[in-house]
């Protein structure tokens, strides 16, 4: 099963996350008590700040709650947000399930008088799923209610659960890894027709449908999506994400070779793939045998490009780079565990050493027993690697493409050499 090695979550709050990027698109209201949408205006501070933020709550009361009035507490909601125009989605929560409260007759009855989408979704926190099929049901509700009918373009190409989202400025757009992958579509003769999840707008779920070559990063992630897209007109192919050089090459010779085309001398002497190789050389003469710890099971943001593959996306890159990796699982020390941990690793192909800490405050001896010198790590983790002068890069810093190369070469000799300051500084003072 996809995403064992990460938190388990509640689908509310998997489905809320990744609506809150729709912000102008789609209106979202949580059936439950006023708590449940407390921290979502804080995800980042842009949306949190947004005119146009989408997120709404019925909130229920003690007295809804013991009169039976849960639904009709709903469709005052409903109303008043439908005159806002904008389809709506509906999530239920622990409250609303538990008090057995029904909104899909409410949905129908405001949707029918109004003329606004409603879409109710059964979410609550009462069952526990990964965060991969949370994310997997969230794509599958938006494609059968919002997705275009039409034919498929054989030139247009999706990609599902790779970094394509927009940078904040515009003017990024030529330094981003989607800047990059719309060149390399452009020269091949190909159009960049949709991606999702990451920083998705309705319109890219709508626009799937119409997209002939769909390029997914890990097919286990997005099954249910997969065998939705998959069709006479329509090729789903799974394509690890492009990270590292060999990683980047493998990537877009797939996207060529599945597209009928030819990727040639043209794509590999491209500038960002000689500035890459350059920097790869210096990479490898830098970090080449040095310890980093890679954490996983510590994230909770529905980030596909952090869950997939258990959350190694990143391994090719790094290893490339030439560091001597370790796994730092945030997990319980039992026999049951390790063998899930040992049977994922397994299936990916994956043969490192791991170490094991219960809980975020107990990391910091663990990074020491490791002898690592610089860790990939989740922020709020942050303090643990201070404590014992263990650099830090966040993660999912590292980008896509080319040009995550040189970045990622950049981000790390950076934490090494602050690292370097942290354990030393009492010899460096004056």
């Amino acid at each position: 099963m996809a995403g064992e090695l990460a938190q388990y979550a509640c689908s509310m709050t998997g489905f809320a996350f990744q609506c809150a990027w729709m912000a102008g698109d789609l209106s979202v209201v949580l059936f439950g008590e006023r708590d449940c949408a407390n921290a979502f205006p804080r995800l980042t501070t842009a949306l949190g700040g947004s005119e146009e933020w989408n997120f709404y709550t019925a909130a229920l009361e003690e007295e809804h709650v013991i009169a039976g009035a849960a639904e009709a507490r709903l469709e005052e909601c409903l109303r008043a947000v439908a005159g806002q125009g904008r389809p709506t989605l509906v999530l239920s929560t622990c409250l609303s399930e538990m008090i057995g409260a029904d909104p899909v007759p409410v949905c129908r009855r405001v949707e029918e008088e109004t003329g606004v989408r409603i879409v109710p979704v059964r979410t609550s926190g009462l069952v526990p799923r990964t965060q991969a099929a949370v994310m997997d049901w969230f794509a599958e509700v938006l494609w059968r209610e919002f997705g275009a009918q039409g034919p498929a373009d054989p030139n247009a190409v999706n990609f599902i659960g790779y970094q394509t989202r927009p940078p904040p400025d515009p003017r990024l757009d030529a330094v981003a890894f989607r800047g990059e992958l719309i060149a390399v579509l452009e020269r091949l003769g190909l159009k960049f027709n949709a991606a999702v999840p990451a920083g998705a707008r309705l319109r890219d779920w709508q626009a799937l449908p119409l997209g002939g070559l769909t390029l997914v990063a890990e097919r286990a992630l997005y099954g249910r999506l997969s065998a939705l897209i998959e069709g006479p007109d329509r090729a789903v192919v799974e394509v690890p994400p492009p990270k590292g050089v060999a990683g980047t090459d493998a990537f877009y010779e797939a996207v060529a070779r599945h597209a009928g085309r030819t990727a040639g001398a043209a794509l590999r002497e491209t500038p960002e793939r000689r500035a890459a190789l350059d920097t790869l050389r210096e990479a490898r003469e830098r970090f080449g045998g040095r310890r980093l710890a890679y954490g996983l099971g510590s994230h909770h943001n529905f980030e596909a490009s952090q869950l997939v593959f258990e959350g190694l996306g990143d391994l090719p890159l790094l290893q490339e780079m030439g560091f001597d990796v370790v796994l730092v699982i945030q997990e319980r020390d039992r026999p049951d565990v390790h063998e899930r941990i040992r049977r994922n690793l397994a299936a990916l192909g994956v043969d490192l050493p791991y170490r094991l800490f219960y809980e975020p405050a107990v990391l910091a001896p663990i990074l020491k027993e490791s002898g690592a010198e610089v860790a990939y790590l989740s922020d709020f983790l942050a303090d643990q690697a201070d404590q014992v002068g263990v650099s830090l890069v966040r993660l999912g810093r590292i980008q896509s493409g080319y040009r995550g190369v040189v970045d990622a070469t950049a981000l790390f000799s950076a934490a090494l050499r602050g690292g370097f300051e942290a354990r030393y500084r009492r010899y460096l003072r004056g």
